[in-house]
């Protein structure tokens, strides 16, 4: 992609928890207002109707900084940078602080 078409083209949007609820949702709405956008989730099979719809696609774990950098690198090689970021992610943690790990 040249520097002139992606100053052209709109922003890219990673969305973090991209294979269930806001994230989903989210995904959906952005790629339907014309905005690249790469839906993330952990396992790559949750999200394989987003890929046939159009969407792209990345695995990604938040937790690990390794797996992030891969998903940022391959929206920067794609468009240049990215646009924005919807973090989305998440996960349940039930118990009392003070018998929660931190992690």
């Amino acid at each position: 992609m040249t520097e002139a078409s992606r100053r052209a083209a709109p922003p890219a949007a990673p969305v973090t928890g991209g294979s269930s609820g806001i994230g989903r949702a989210i995904a959906l709405r952005l790629h339907q207002a014309g905005f690249p956008v790469y839906a993330t989730a952990r396992r790559l099979d949750r999200i394989t109707d987003l890929a046939a719809a159009g969407l792209g696609t990345l695995e990604l774990d938040v937790t690990d900084e390794s797996s992030a950098r891969a998903a940022v690198d391959r929206v920067v090689r794609d468009h240049g940078s990215v646009g924005f970021l919807v973090n989305n992610a998440g996960f349940g943690l039930a118990g009392t602080i003070e018998e929660t790990a931190q992690h």
